[in-house]
């Protein structure tokens, strides 16, 4: 049975890549990106959401076939595909103990490879640019996720201390997610310094067994060249770097902050396992996080550091998780 389910996953893993039917070999040209959060960053120990890792490619031509399904207004614009893949780990606080900690968060972790759909358009007679982003990923939750083998080498990499809780981690099920967010940004001159300034929001929300939740943030940039870097992230119990698309060959720097507040109804490494008995523990219906970083362009390549800092996601949590991430994109 358990062979069953994994050739259907690879199966579907497999037929995602051609999603969006546009190109994915690099003969096609575009960008290629890699992000890597972790809290160890922070000279944390691993707790609660311990690490994130995500390859992003971004081919350099868009795709038209969507406006077939979408209302007239998409018709002018460009859509740009995205594909992806990526791994999270969660934890619970003390990872050196063998038994299963019943107030702690499950070991859990996450595979999974999608494809997303983004659109920018700036609306003339208010000055209001608009992104959204429509995301489809697909993967697995539990042992086939490959979280503990990944834990365990990255801690004999770095010869720290052992992790004894693994054997209690969720059990493998499919894992479906579909999100869909929209942007809305002003983007102002400051002065006469050469320097833009943005004060955005975003709504948006997630459907599947992964996460089910609602989604409101408020965001702020300032720095040089804005549009050519305008964009919404892609929305995932991880948090990822903004979307940096500055051209090959440009420079280009910009500051950043954002806040966003959750509605959480359902998380899959809070909740267990959908349909099989797990660990699982009292979630918060409510989560806020907040990050501030700064990205910057030395030629085709696009640097992101950032820092965040999530509110306590279940009963009994002893303290906010805090991680810090860094991004590196390359055109080509």
């Amino acid at each position: 049975m358990k062979l069953k389910v994994r050739n259907g996953i690879s199966r579907l893993l497999a037929g995602l890549l051609f999603w969006t039917g546009g190109c994915l070999l690099p003969a096609c040209a575009g960008s290629l990106a890699v992000n890597l959060e972790n809290d160890s960053f922070d000279g944390a120990s691993d707790a609660y959401y311990t690490q994130g890792l995500r390859l992003t490619y971004a081919p350099g031509t868009a795709v038209s076939w969507p406006k077939k399904l979408l209302p007239s207004q998409y018709q002018p614009r460009e859509i740009r595909p995205r594909y992806f893949l990526g791994q999270a780990i969660f934890t619970p606080y003390e990872i050196g103990r063998t038994e299963l900690l019943e107030e702690d968060r499950p070991y859990a972790g996450w595979l999974y490879l999608g494809a997303a759909l983004l659109s920018e358009h700036l609306v003339p007679e208010s000055r209001v640019q608009i992104a959204e982003r429509l995301e489809v990923s697909a993967g697995v939750v539990g042992p086939s996720s490959a979280a503990e083998e990944a834990q365990r080498w990255t801690h004999r990499l770095f010869d720290t201390y052992d992790v004894n809780g693994w054997h209690n981690q969720l059990r493998d099920e499919p894992a479906l997610l579909v999100s869909y967010a929209r942007k809305w940004a002003h983007i102002r001159p400051l002065g006469s310094s050469g320097l833009d300034w943005e004060m955005s929001t975003t709504l948006g929300g997630s459907l599947g067994n992964v996460n089910t939740q609602l989604v409101s943030g408020l965001g702020l940039r300032l720095g040089g060249d804005l549009y050519s870097s305008f964009g919404v992230g892609a929305m995932q119990p991880a948090t990822l770097a903004p979307e940096y698309s500055v051209r090959s060959g440009d420079a280009g720097w910009f500051l950043f902050a954002d806040w966003q507040l959750r509605f959480v109804r359902r998380d899959i490494f809070l909740d267990g396992n959908s349909l099989k008995e797990s660990h699982s523990v009292e979630k918060e219906p409510r989560v806020t996080e907040w990050r501030f970083g700064a990205a910057f362009a030395t030629g085709r390549y696009r640097w992101t550091l950032y820092h965040a800092r999530r509110s306590r996601e279940f009963a009994g949590q002893y303290e906010n998780a805090t991680f810090s991430g860094v991004g590196l994109t390359t055109s080509f």
